[in-house]
C-alpha cells in the first residue's frame, strides 16, 4: 500500500495532510510507534511512524532533525496527534516535509494505536496474500440479499449481531455459526436490564456506544445506530473479556450500516467541515480527551466557541428515548449524541435555566439532565459523566419529563444498588410483604394497602396530601392507616418505621421492574441467551 491508501474510505478518511502531500505514493511496508528522541536508529524503512510527540514536547524544534534522520532511513510517511502535547508542528518542520516530500498526516484524538496498527497490518497481509477466495469484499459485491449479506458479515466477525431496521423490514438475530432469528430473540436479548453506558467517539450522524447489559452474566454489546428517516440500529456482541470494538469491527459495522443507509451516511458526509470540527473538539472535551488546559483554550478561541468558566453539563433528551430532541441552546456551545443533545451551560445563569426549563420539559415531554459544577476546563469530563449518569437513571426509573440534578438523583442510584444486597429481602418482608398478603386475601378491599403505601411515601407520610392524591376522604384514609399500622405492627410517627416503609417501597419498585424480564430470556441463540 501507499501512503494515499491511508485517506480512502475503507481505511482512515478523517486523516489529515499537514505537509510533505507530493510524498503520497510513498510505500508503506509497516507501521510503528515513536517512542524515543533516536526512534529513526531503530527503523529500517518503509514504515508509517505515528505518535503524540510526547518526547519533545518540552523542544519541539527537535522534531525537524527527527524528520531529516527519518527521511534518511527510508520511512514512508509519520503520523501525529494533535493537541495532546502540540497543537501546531514546528513550522520548520512541515518546511523541511514539503522540501524532502515526506508526508506528515495529522491522526484524529480518538484512535487507539493498536486501532491504527491492526488495521494497516490486515491491509499489508491481505496484500501480500493477493485476492482469496473467501475476500470479504468478494462476498459483498456478489450478494444483495440483506439477510444472506449480515449473515455472512456476523459470521466473518465470529460475533452475534442484531440488527433493527424497521423500513427495510429487519428485526433479526444474525449469529455467528450462520443461523438466523427473528424478533422474539431479539427483543428477549434487549430486555436484559442496561447497567452502563459508555460513549464512543461519533461518526457523523451515528450514535456510537458499549453497553453493558446483565442477564445472570454481564455482556458487553458495540452499539451503532442512525437516526435519520431511516432508523437503524446494530448490535455487536462482544466477546467475553472485550470491553471495546477494535477498529476492524468498528470499521466492519460501519460498512454494515452504510449499506443499509448509505444515502443517509451521505447526508452526513456534506454536513459543514467547520461545524463537525466543532462538534468533534466538544464531544472529545466531554469525553476528557484532552489533558492540557492550554489546547483547550486554543481550540476554544480558533473554533469561536464561547465558555465561561464555571460551567455545568446539560444533556437533553426526549423522554421515552426514541426520538431526537426538538430544542436547541440558542446561547450555548452544544453537540448533538445520537437521540440527545450535550450543552455547557454557564454555570452562573443554570438557575435561570432551570426555571425556563421546567415548563418546556413539561410542554414537550423532554428530560433535562444536569451534571455537576466544573470549576475547571479539567473537570468538564466528570461533570459530562455525571450528566450521562443522570440520563441513565432518568431511564431505569421511568421518571416524568422534568428538570433533574445528578446531586438528587444520586439518591435514586444509592436506591437501586440497596436491592443488590441480601438485606434487602428482609426489609421487604418486613414492611411489604405484610400488605402484599392482606391484599391477595382480602379481594373486596375498595383501597389495596400496598397502594395506600405507596401514595404515602410519595406525599412524605402527609395524611391530608395523601387523601388528595387517592382522592378520598381524609377519615377514610386516616382508618385505613390505623389498618396499616395494625397489620405492619409500625407507628408512623416513628421515623425508623418510616424509613422502613420507604426503603421497603423503592425495593419492591425494583423487583417489579425485574419480574417481567425473568423468564424472557429466548431458546435458540447462542451467547445471547440459554436454552430452558
Amino acid at each position: 500500500m501507499i501512503v494515499a491508501d491511508l485517506l480512502k474510505k475503507n481505511l482512515f478518511p478523517d486523516f489529515q495532510i499537514i505537509a510533505g502531500s507530493a510524498g503520497m505514493s510513498r510505500e508503506i511496508t509497516a507501521v510503528t510507534v515513536l517512542e524515543a528522541p533516536d526512534a529513526d536508529r531503530w527503523m529500517r524503512g518503509g514504515e508509517f511512524m505515528v505518535g503524540s510527540g510526547f518526547v519533545f514536547k518540552d523542544d519541539p524544534e527537535q522534531l525537524t532533525g527527527l524528520l531529516r534522520r527519518m527521511n534518511d532511513k527510508g520511512v514512508a510517511a509519520t503520523g501525529f496527534k494533535l493537541d495532546r502535547f502540540h497543537h501546531r508542528l514546528p513550522e520548520s518542520m512541515t518546511e523541511e516535509a514539503d522540501r524532502m516530500q515526506i508526508p506528515i498526516l495529522e491522526i484524529p484524538m480518538h484512535y487507539r494505536w493498536t486501532d491504527v496498527i491492526e488495521l494497516i497490518h490486515t491491509v499489508l497481509v491481505h496484500e501480500r496474500m493477493k485476492e482469496r477466495p473467501d475476500d470479504l469484499s468478494a462476498f459483498w459485491e456478489e450478494s444483495f440479499d440483506l439477510r444472506k449479506l449480515l449473515s455472512g458479515f456476523a459470521q466473518s466477525l465470529d460475533r452475534d449481531l442484531i440488527v433493527q431496521a424497521s423500513q427495510l423490514d429487519l428485526n433479526n438475530l444474525f449469529l455467528a455459526d450462520g443461523g438466523i432469528l427473528g424478533g422474539d430473540a431479539v427483543q428477549g436479548a434487549l430486555d436484559w436490564p442496561l447497567v452502563q453506558e459508555e460513549p464512543l467517539p461519533r461518526k457523523g450522524q451515528i450514535h456510537s456506544c458499549v453497553e453493558v447489559r446483565n442477564s445472570g452474566t454481564v455482556r458487553h454489546f458495540a452499539v451503532y445506530r442512525l437516526r435519520l428517516d431511516t432508523p437503524i440500529s446494530i448490535f455487536l456482541s462482544l466477546a467475553p473479556g472485550e470491553f471495546a470494538p477494535s477498529a476492524r469491527q468498528e470499521r466492519m459495522m460501519l460498512r454494515a450500516m452504510t449499506v443499509l443507509r448509505s444515502s443517509a451516511l451521505e447526508t452526513a458526509i456534506l454536513t459543514s467541515k467547520k461545524v463537525l470540527r466543532k462538534e468533534r473538539f466538544l464531544e472529545g472535551l466531554c469525553f476528557g480527551m484532552y489533558c492540557d488546559p492550554s489546547m483547550i483554550r486554543i481550540n476554544l478561541e480558533e473554533l469561536g466557541i464561547p465558555l465561561s468558566l464555571p460551567v455545568t453539563v446539560l444533556i437533553v433528551s426526549t423522554a421515552d428515548g426514541l426520538s431526537s430532541p426538538r430544542w436547541s441552546s440558542p446561547s450555548s456551545p452544544g453537540y448533538r449524541l445520537g437521540n440527545t443533545l450535550v450543552t455547557l451551560v454557564d454555570e452562573s445563569t443554570a438557575d435561570g435555566w432551570e426555571r425556563s426549563l421546567a415548563p418546556i420539559a413539561a410542554q414537550s415531554g423532554l428530560h433535562f439532565s444536569f451534571g455537576g459544577r466544573a470549576a475547571d476546563l479539567m473537570e468538564i469530563p466528570r461533570s459530562y459523566q455525571e450528566a450521562r449518569r443522570t440520563y441513565s437513571l432518568l431511564r431505569d426509573f421511568s421518571l416524568p419529563p422534568g428538570v433533574y440534578h445528578y446531586e438528587e438523583l444520586a439518591l435514586y442510584g444509592l436506591l437501586q444498588s440497596i436491592t443488590s444486597l441480601p438485606e434487602a429481602k428482609d426489609v421487604w418482608a418486613r414492611y411489604w410483604a405484610p400488605l402484599e398478603e392482606a391484599d391477595s386475601s382480602q379481594a373486596r378491599r375498595s383501597l389495596p394497602l400496598k397502594e395506600l403505601a405507596t401514595m404515602l411515601v410519595a406525599r412524605d407520610y402527609n395524611a391530608r396530601a395523601c387523601a388528595a392524591g387517592l382522592h378520598l376522604h381524609y377519615n377514610t384514609v386516616r382508618n385505613y392507616l390505623r389498618e396499616m399500622e395494625a397489620l405492619l405492627k409500625v407507628d408512623l410517627d416513628n421515623h425508623h418505621h418510616r424509613l422502613g416503609i420507604t426503603l421497603a417501597c423503592h425495593i419492591n419498585g425494583a423487583y417489579q421492574r425485574e419480574r417481567p424480564r425473568a423468564g424472557q430470556q429466548q431458546a435458540g441463540f447462542s451467547e445471547l441467551g440459554q436454552r430452558p
